[in-house]
């Protein structure tokens, strides 16, 4: 016999035999104060049957003061009649469910720790970053005290107290003759900013990695490459312009602010807040009109790189949100959404049932852990996630 709950509402088939995991969770819910009103309903009823049903005796005194106790938790104002008797079919399992409440069993399953990782949650990410010196030196920078770092090209490096990495002159060292690169990177779950030497500012996103010389100085053109997402604010210089090179692309700048999403596998999108840049396909940057196609961008546009550079207005507080704290979703793609959260809180995503072409919109704090946002995209699309296993799942 198998017996057919309503709870997430759509049935869940649970056979008598798994009856004792099964309840000893929703009871665990209800204590933890997150039972929905479904949850609720099941809890009543089963409360119900154990008070109707005759033939059930607890073996403890104590067992029947701390059912009452449930059900005055409820806050139910029912009379129950012996003679009345619901759900006849399930009154094995309420008194499995009640009496696991009470602590009369004790059992240990696969399916109890499957749905206890259920309940995981995922802190989100922090200030998290890596940097590698020109002689190959790495150093965390999530755990390196503040203060000066490293000294290379006459550049002096240093963390400060609010999580900046600073390149600053230095009277001690000499300049190199040649360039000496630096590459910061965040893992999943990270994020940075960095002050250049030539005082151009810029935020990384998770997952992100920046290769930038260690002094500007004696170069034609201030170049760097950036893979994933950075938000850049160029301090000017129309002698020496600032290129930002991402993958098929180079963006030309003099001084403005802008944002650049440019990770491996997905569209290459650069938005403009301030200023102007042209946006070319990866090539010499020198001459525009020859060769592969450019656009320029004025401040409210973005583009996106695909087949062509296509130029459409932006959504400039959706764009940035991230490097003010904040997920923001205005029709974006749900796919898009997970890969966002993916490599916020460092967790994977199971794709496979996921809709291709839903667009959901909405607004939380990246400060969030990561079962609040996932909430916050139920109450949004009535899609239900969980976290299992470090994997963000569709709940069927």
């Amino acid at each position: 016999m198998e017996l057919r709950v309503y709870v997430f509402k759509r049935p869940i088939n649970v056979s008598l035999k798994m009856n004792k995991e099964e309840l000893k969770t929703l009871l665990e819910k209800f204590d933890a104060g997150q039972c929905t009103a479904e949850e609720i309903g099941v809890l009543e009823s089963w409360y119900l049957v154990w008070r109707s049903e005759e033939t059930i005796d607890f073996e403890e005194a104590e067992a029947e003061r701390r059912v009452d106790q449930i059900w005055d938790r409820l806050k139910l104002d029912v009379e129950v009649k012996k003679k009345i008797v619901l759900w006849p079919r399930i009154a094995a399992a309420a008194v499995l469910f009640l009496s696991l409440s009470l602590g009369l069993y004790f059992y240990q399953s696969s399916l109890i720790r499957k749905q206890e990782l259920v309940q995981q949650d995922v802190a989100p990410g922090g200030n998290k970053a890596y940097l590698t010196l020109a002689d190959g030196k790495r150093i965390t920078l999530t755990d390196v005290a503040n203060g000066e770092l490293a000294e290379q090209a006459g550049v002096a490096i240093r963390k400060s107290a609010d999580g900046q990495l600073i390149y600053q002159l230095s009277d001690r060292g000499a300049a190199s003759d040649k360039p000496v690169y630096n590459t910061i990177e965040t893992p999943n779950g990270g994020q940075y900013q960095v002050i250049l030497p030539d005082g151009t500012k810029v935020w990384l996103n998770a997952a992100s990695v920046l290769k930038f010389p260690s002094s500007f100085a004696g170069l034609k053109e201030r170049r760097v490459d950036l893979s994933g997402e950075g938000y850049f604010e160029v301090s000017h210089n129309a002698k020496q312009p600032f290129i930002v090179k991402s993958q098929q692309q180079e963006v030309l700048v003099l001084g403005t602010h802008f944002n650049i999403t440019s990770y491996t596998g997905e569209t290459t999108i650069t938005t403009l807040l301030k200023g102007a840049v042209m946006v070319r396909r990866s090539g010499k940057i020198a001459n525009p009109l020859e060769g592969e196609d450019f656009a320029v961008l004025k401040p409210g546009e973005q583009s996106e790189l695909k087949e062509r550079i296509t130029i459409s207005p932006a959504d400039l507080e959706m764009a940035t949100a991230w490097k003010d704290g904040l997920f923001i979703f205005n029709k974006t793609k749900l796919q898009n959404i997970l890969m966002q959260l993916s490599r916020w809180y460092n967790v994977h995503v199971d794709y496979s049932d996921v809709p291709k072409d839903r667009a959901l919109s909405g607004a939380i704090k990246r400060e969030s852990n990561l079962s609040s946002v996932l909430k916050m995209l139920y109450e949004t699309s009535r899609i239900n996630f969980i976290i299992e296993d470090n994997t963000i799942k569709m709940k069927k």
